[in-house]
């Protein structure tokens, strides 16, 4: 399981470090304060009241850089108490010194000792702050969620349970099994010991949204915020995690589940489902043939497990059907298809999570008259599978090659569980607001802001010279968003300073001209155009913009 494991980083940690980078600064800054007080107790200088900053840090504030204290509570009272009594200093010392489970233990009864505060979080966090062999989740509980996780899906092996179940012992059994198999990239600095101790909280913290998209989703916001990007960067990972878990060695890739198509305004029902379309018969002579949409020949192909399971007549919920359930009906379910799940080792796992995932991507979703492109599949989104089929409005043409699902009524279509349709739109075109709210209804709207994190990561790995151009970006989108001619619509997306083509012996001034006469000026005139404030509005901007 270490590629699925490292396809978990890379979801969750490596296409994030932007957002995770200031809390792993925090985190690095304060541990080298620890190897600072580390020393000064080898040479026998040891905590001093000197050092009250630290060891505030370190116990009482909310957030220390490594975790927050949570709903625990010390007051600075008690503090102060711990502080001034040597027997607590010293066991802390002790651990500092050799942060082991025994001196933790040590450090644990003299902070009880103190019977002022007896929260283990508190303990937890001064443990996770002084050495990298335990994690960043200092709640037992949540740790625990996050350990039983990784073993009930295999991910980590089952032996490490039936050790010490203490909450230190169990990380660091956790820390030594991630390091082990991140040693390569340890080794070549692709990653450090802070961001593997971070990954395990945030593993905690997508417990609840188990790594994947939701099955309808609408991206949308600003141009250039990089909607589409990510829908295809978060597809591809996706895809990973499934194909490590299920498939490892099958033929399958990213590339072969996903489909993306732009709308337009002339798009149509005929193009997305089905309808006539002239075709040349052997004589050369036109004839009006039905002929699959885009969506709907996708979904034929994401759909032959489930159309095939239908036709065992099982009379069970596709969902909860598992691969053990199959196992007598092999020699019906002979195709290529199915093989690399029934090669599956865990016969329990549900049928429905072992087929592959497919991925359609609508650019540009608002610019296509939605009602009359997804016509009778309103139904089909919100109730997904065979349990959700529907007749279509040429359903009566449809035949072997056209049609779907073959039942006593006749040919059904049906939206398979296994597809995640993905919507992208910029507000500036249209506004969310502007669509039909049974359709908005069966999606999951999320907004893509420009993000001048991502940004500032990216130019401080391409050019660290033209890093400023983040806090320029930041201060104009701020007066856009304050103008009321324009506003949040109308943002500058973090893509336009992105990749760009200029020389890197140019300065940030230089640079900061170029992109804004070549990208930034150009747009906003074309947002301002026709509202007389153009010059105006314009020498504003660039002002905040720092030309």
């Amino acid at each position: 399981m270490e590629t699925r494991l490292k396809n978990l980083y890379k979801y969750l940690i490596e296409n994030r470090k932007h957002e995770f980078k200031g809390w792993h600064d925090a985190y690095l800054e304060f541990y080298d304060q620890v190897i600072q007080i580390r020393e000064r107790i080898r040479a026998e200088k040891g905590i001093t009241q000197s050092d009250e900053a630290f060891l505030k840090q370190l116990l009482y504030e909310k957030s220390n850089g490594i975790a927050s204290r949570g709903q625990s509570v010390l007051s600075y009272e008690n503090f102060q108490s711990f502080i001034k009594n040597k027997e607590f200093i010293s066991s802390l010392e002790q651990f500092i010194l050799t942060p082991d489970k025994e001196s933790f233990s040590k450090f644990d009864e003299a902070w009880s000792a103190q019977g002022k505060s007896n929260n283990p979080v508190l303990v937890n966090r001064v443990a996770a702050a002084c050495t990298l062999e335990v994690s960043t989740t200092v709640d037992s509980g949540k740790f625990n969620q996050v350990f039983s996780w990784l073993i009930r899906e295999g991910i980590i092996p089952e032996d490490l349970a039936e050790k010490d179940q203490d909450w230190f012992s169990k990380n660091i059994l956790l820390m030594n099994f991630i390091k082990e198999n991140f040693s390569n990239e340890l080794l070549n600095k692709k990653t450090d010991d802070f961001y593997l101790s971070q990954f395990v909280w945030v593993l905690y913290e997508n417990l609840s949204n188990p790594f994947s998209l939701k099955k309808q989703i609408v991206k949308y916001g600003a141009p250039g915020t990089g909607k589409t990007y990510k829908a295809r960067q978060q597809t591809s990972l996706l895809f990973d995690i499934w194909k490590e878990e299920f498939a490892p060695k099958s033929n399958l890739t990213h590339g072969s589940q996903i489909e993306l198509i732009q709308f337009h305004p002339s798009f149509s029902y005929e193009d997305f489902m089905e309808g006539l379309r002239p075709v040349l018969d052997g004589n050369g002579t036109a004839q009006l043939t039905l002929q699959n949409g885009v969506f709907k020949e996708f979904c034929r192909k994401a759909g032959k497990w489930e159309v095939e399971v239908y036709g065992l007549n099982l009379n069970r919920d596709w969902e909860l059907i598992t691969i053990e359930d199959l196992r007598p009906y092999r020699e019906k379910l002979s195709g290529a298809h199915w093989q690399y799940i029934f090669e599956n080792t865990d016969s329990s796992k549900l049928v429905s999570n072992a087929v592959p995932p497919f991925f359609f991507i609508i650019d540009e979703v608002n610019r296509a008259e939605l009602s009359r492109v997804f016509g009778e599949l309103m139904y089909c989104l919100e109730y997904r599978g065979v349990k959700g089929s529907v007749k279509t409005q040429y359903a009566n043409l449809n035949n072997e090659q056209t049609g779907m699902l073959q039942t006593d009524q006749g040919y059904l279509f049906f939206i398979p569980t296994n597809i995640y349709l993905i919507g992208t739109m910029n507000t500036i075109d249209r506004s969310v607001e502007s669509f039909d709210f049974a359709l908005r209804r069966r999606f999951r709207w999320e907004e893509v802001t420009p993000d001048t994190g991502l940004l500032r990561y990216h130019l401080n790995q391409f050019c660290k010279t033209w890093v400023p151009l983040a806090d320029n970006l930041e201060r104009l989108n701020t007066q856009i968003t304050k103008e009321p001619l324009l506003g949040h619509d109308y943002q500058i997306g973090h893509a336009y300073l992105m990749n760009l083509k200029y020389a890197t012996s140019l300065t940030v001034a230089e640079i900061r001209e170029r992109v804004w006469d070549d990208s930034i000026r150009p747009l906003l005139q074309e947002y301002l155009r026709g509202t007389g404030r153009e010059a105006e509005l314009i020498g504003s901007f660039g002002k905040a913009f720092g030309v």
